[in-house]
């Protein structure tokens, strides 16, 4: 039975993928991703960034593709294969151990689905020059993996950086005079001379996220989108726990009428 395009059910046990393949001796850039048919993307993270994007004008237009939903480091080993270093979120080792995944690029490829990927060259955003690349490079080969309820996907990008800012503050958070990280993949601080290929261009709605004011909220300031995430994660938790202490409740008054 096939299973779906998701990336909870494409990829090989997480314990696995935590494990780097390989030297890391080049970064292709920062890949993006929307996966089209992605059940935690539908469920919690788009809904949590709509309101953001509004804000900062991604207003998705008839016949547009969806907005990126996730990114990652499209990295190049010394035996030539091609990686993705990504926080994956779903397992229980992903959310509360280690989320970094090495992926194979076709199988990041495989679990998009009907959705599409773009890699961007690192130094198309701001701050980052070939220097900072060759750090990254280097910090690729000696990095530890967090949980996801500490770092999502976009923190880890920017902690490969050397903590530099490369995603967006929230723009709502900004309006209100509050300094909050968002987190989201579709607010790249892309540098306003930077140029990319006409597809990249038309999926990273370009003309929009260059204009972009500059982040004012440092590295480790409040992630409103990692917050509201283990916000959803401990409701879950709190959830399952009063359906057990109701079903347990249950049984007892049932077997009371039995004895």
């Amino acid at each position: 039975m096939k299973r779906p395009s998701d990336p909870l059910f494409t990829r090989l046990p997480s314990h696995q993928n935590a494990v780097r393949p390989g030297q890391v001796v080049n970064l292709a850039g920062v890949i993006f991703q929307s996966d089209a048919s992605s059940l935690v993307g539908a469920l919690f993270i788009r809904p949590i960034e709509a309101f953001d994007r509004w804000q900062a004008g991604l207003v998705r237009g008839p016949g547009d593709a969806p907005l990126a939903m996730h990114a990652g480091l499209h990295v190049v080993l010394e035996d030539g294969r091609h990686y993705v270093a990504e926080q994956l979120v779903g397992t229980l080792f992903e959310d509360f151990k280690d989320a970094l995944n090495w992926t194979p690029l076709e199988a990041f490829r495989i679990r998009q689905g009907r959705g599409w990927d773009a890699t961007v060259p690192a130094t198309a955003f701001r701050g980052i020059d070939d220097a900072v690349v060759a750090q990254a490079i280097h910090a690729l080969n000696t990095f530890q993996g967090h949980p996801f309820v500490d770092e999502d996907c976009t923190e880890f990008i920017e902690r490969a950086f050397g903590n530099r800012r490369l995603f967006g503050d929230s723009p709502t958070g900004h309006a209100l005079g509050f300094g909050l990280r968002v987190g989201d993949p579709a607010l790249p601080l892309l540098r306003p001379d930077a140029t990319l290929d006409a597809r990249s261009s038309r999926l990273l709605r370009v003309n929009v996220v260059q204009v972009q004011p500059d982040p004012s909220a440092s590295h480790d300031a409040p992630n409103a989108h990692l917050w509201l995430g283990r916000a959803l994660v401990w409701a879950a938790v709190a959830g399952i726990a009063a359906a057990l202490g109701s079903l347990l409740r249950h049984e007892k008054r049932s077997r009371r009428r039995w004895f």
